[in-house]
């Protein structure tokens, strides 16, 4: 494997990603999205390349309706070699469990490298997942998940869940052009700043703004890539030539050390 992209620690967590992420759910929602419409092959032979090219961290969902797709990719790699992050919208305990359960079983791996509250996008809702919270820390303690973590696309969920117990990893929308943002850049700077202090893991979303940035897409990724309180940078890809263009502004010189 290429060793251009860096690999990051994420937070205080033992987990490794490279600070490029593929994206499996581009307009994902309903099982479906731009990814899941190939077929389990084609998909799965996108990620693979994506690893030969240095991207390691795959990111899917229970929404996505790409796990089988990634299952196949997996077949092709060392399991070991690549960080598996998948989503749920459960909120309490039980069904966290079930969730993550019907993950593992669906992308055939005895574990998850990230597993993610996933669309957390108010307080209230964040309260209401603090069971599943408790329920994925337990799964942690079994080995079945490496590192627990929460999406969200809104500022105050994002500042709410600032050093939160048992929060090892937040992911959110974040460019530099404040596209699919709901408060200014400083706000959200200031804001991923304390959950890096605070030893989180920080990865960001919609970098290329799921195409409206199509236009700024390397300017924007490699912004992102350039901050020091960013971990990781997930962008959606759907062919070779976005792999093998963002694996290269990844691997580019000079990155933050």
């Amino acid at each position: 494997m290429p060793e251009g992209i860096r690999q990051v620690r994420l937070g205080s967590t033992e987990v490794q990603i490279s600070v490029l992420g593929i994206g499996t759910g581009t307009f994902g929602f309903g099982r479906q999205s731009r990814q899941s419409s190939q077929s389990p092959e084609a998909l799965g032979a996108l990620l693979r390349a994506a690893y030969f090219a240095g991207i390691t961290w795959w990111d899917t969902s229970d929404d996505y309706g790409t796990h089988g797709h990634v299952r196949e990719g997996l077949a092709g790699v060392p399991r070991d070699r690549v960080q598996i992050a998948s989503k749920t919208h459960a909120t309490g305990g039980q069904a966290a469990r079930e969730s993550l359960e019907l993950a593992l079983k669906e992308l055939a791996t005895p574990y998850l490298d990230l597993y993610f509250l996933h669309d957390t996008d108010s307080p209230e809702e964040l309260e209401a997942k603090l069971p599943a919270l408790r329920e994925l820390n337990r799964a942690k303690d079994q080995g079945l998940v490496r590192a627990v973590a929460l999406s969200t696309h809104h500022i105050d969920t994002l500042e709410a869940c600032i050093g939160l117990p048992g929060l090892d990893v937040v992911m959110t929308n974040f460019n530099k052009f404040e596209d699919h943002m709901d408060a200014g850049l400083k706000h959200y700077v200031a804001a991923l700043e304390a959950h890096h202090a605070a030893g989180t893991g920080v990865l960001v979303m919609k970098a290329v703004g799921e195409g409206r940035l199509a236009h700024v897409a390397a300017e924007s990724i490699r912004w992102n890539l350039e901050q020091p309180y960013i971990n990781g940078v997930l962008v959606g890809m759907e062919d070779e030539a976005q792999v093998f263009e963002n694996a290269r502004l990844a691997a580019a010189r000079p990155l933050r050390t």
